[in-house]
């Protein structure tokens, strides 16, 4: 801590973050509870949310004219942007599912984070949906820095920040600092940050008609043991540059791999299908 001379609040955040450090794999035991408890909503409620995403077809006589339109020098038009469709309809559900589940939630405001953020007694969750098409990779998910969490190492007269952080790449080293925290302190309670990814993947066989293939759970691992105490961070291959920080935007994103995600742990990232008729999970 960089604050000369120490407040009640510093001392607190002191002895939470000691807390986590000194038990990582409490962290990734809570991690995989929770993801578990995400897993088994999406699977109960996959086929009706796979009716209601390919339902925006049936009614495509009245929005195909003022549809969005693919833009960029690549842009074929021969596809709809179907970004709204995945998150529009995947929030609701979500959000339904939350408030099942988690009756203790709180949708406590933060000006910055994931689509859907809410808090627990234990938890500050973040899940942010991640529409992918044909054109998109579907073996990695791009990250602004304020959807990682970091080490949350340091503290001054504007609160908590995280270290600047240098991960292998592909060709070169990555360097970023990410901007969520570790965990927050909030009546006087330690919530631990968690952050999870759904990738809603869909294929593309007319202008009208996109309909899904599969939704993806991802959890990327907390900041604590992602570049503190279990370093996973060093794991070859998980990290990638996002195309603005090559160009040294100040607007950087990076890009975490799943298939060496998977490796960390295959719970990490669960497909969500529909097998012939039936709702099945595949890992990596």
């Amino acid at each position: 801590m960089s604050r000369s001379t120490k407040n009640g609040f510093d001392r607190r955040y002191d002895h939470a973050r000691q807390m986590y450090v000194s038990a990582p794999e409490t962290i990734v035991s809570f991690e995989k509870h929770i993801d578990k408890i995400l897993l088994s909503g999406i699977v109960n409620f996959y086929k009706d949310f796979e009716n209601d995403f390919n339902a925006a077809s049936s009614l495509s006589d009245y929005w195909i004219r003022y549809a969005p339109r693919q833009r960029g020098r690549d842009a074929s038009n021969e596809a709809t942007p179907w970004g709204e469709v995945g998150e529009k309809v995947l929030d609701a559900y979500l959000y339904r599912f939350v408030s099942d589940q988690f009756p203790d939630a709180r949708f406590v405001g933060l000006p910055y984070g994931h689509d859907i953020r809410f808090m627990t007694e234990r938890a500050f969750i973040h899940i942010d949906i991640k529409s992918t098409g044909p054109n998109d990779s579907p073996h990695d998910i791009v990250l602004s820095l304020n959807q990682i969490s970091g080490n949350g190492k340091y503290l001054d007269k504007d609160g908590v920040f995280n270290s600047i952080e240098t991960a292998p790449g592909p060709r070169r080293d990555i360097v970023f600092q990410p901007e969520l925290p570790p965990f927050y302190l909030f009546d006087g309670k330690p919530r631990l940050t968690l952050t999870f990814y759904i990738k809603c993947s869909y294929e593309v066989q007319s202008i009208k008609y996109q309909p899904l293939k599969y939704l993806e759970l991802v959890c990327v691992p907390n900041g604590l043991i992602m570049f503190d105490t279990l370093l996973l961070k060093n794991k070859k291959g998980l990290f990638a540059a996002g195309k603005d920080i090559q160009n040294f935007s100040n607007d950087k994103r990076v890009r975490v791999k799943l298939n060496p995600l998977s490796e960390v742990a295959q719970w990490r990232c669960a497909k969500i299908c529909n097998v012939d008729g039936n709702t099945t999970v595949v890992y990596r």
